[in-house]
């Protein structure tokens, strides 16, 4: 029977709002979803530029997972990498705006499994407004015609890995009573008082119980 790797060690971190600039600086100069994104932010706002927008506010986690052994890739995968998924990298970086009475948070989320240069990579929206901070949130994707598309995918795996019993009652007091400031705001007191399960869980929301993800990051369905 072939072995089902576990976690032999692991590295989880909340980054610096310098960190995360500059890892956004580096991801957007070279990823086209980032920039359409933009784009289509701009034409929601309602503004012209770039330069019309308040200064970001930046949160960001990382995380790394030592596996014990190679995942097995399962028999229905057509076309396996050519070479074993031995750890497993996660990272979210966010950079967050208030715009008037919206709250504004674009988002690059990116899990990696290695050596095998497997990648799982999203590119998302999560907009919501001050008066219903925590119930209004809306989740969007760039679509084909460079318009925003709602969509319900990782921000409810988040909030779904969070409550869960994993993570226990800390976590669902702080994500009920963190101050809805902005979300870089909201999510690094959530990350403060939550722990490193907010780094896990992004991981988790990112993986989408991928075969070769879920072993580290667990299974979040989207």
């Amino acid at each position: 029977m072939t072995k089902t790797p576990t976690v032999r060690e692991h590295q989880l971190s909340i980054l610096s709002a310098e960190q995360v600039s500059q890892e956004w600086a580096r991801v957007a100069s070279g990823n086209s979803q980032v920039s359409s994104m933009r784009s289509a932010l701009l034409d929601r706002l309602g503004v012209r530029s770039d330069a019309d927008l308040p200064e970001p506010q930046f949160f960001g986690t990382s995380g790394t997972f030592h596996l014990d052994g190679p995942v097995p890739v399962p028999q229905e995968v057509a076309s396996p990498p050519a070479q074993e998924v031995l750890s497993i990298q996660s990272s979210l970086i966010v950079q967050s705006r208030t715009v008037g009475d919206q709250q504004v948070a674009e988002c690059v989320a990116t899990t990696q499994g290695t050596p095998a240069g497997l990648s799982q990579d999203r590119v998302f929206l999560l907009t919501t407004t001050n008066d219903h901070f925590l119930t209004g949130v809306e989740e969007h994707v760039t679509g084909s015609g460079g318009q925003l598309v709602t969509v319900d995918g990782w921000w409810d795996a988040l909030t779904s890995c969070l409550t869960s019993s994993d993570c226990g009652d800390q976590c669902v007091s702080a994500a009920l009573t963190c101050p809805p400031a902005t979300w870089a705001v909201y999510l690094a007191c959530l990350a403060g008082r939550c722990g490193l399960c907010v780094v896990k869980c992004a991981a988790c929301a990112t993986c989408d119980c991928t075969w070769w993800c879920r072993v580290a990051a667990g299974c979040c369905n989207n």
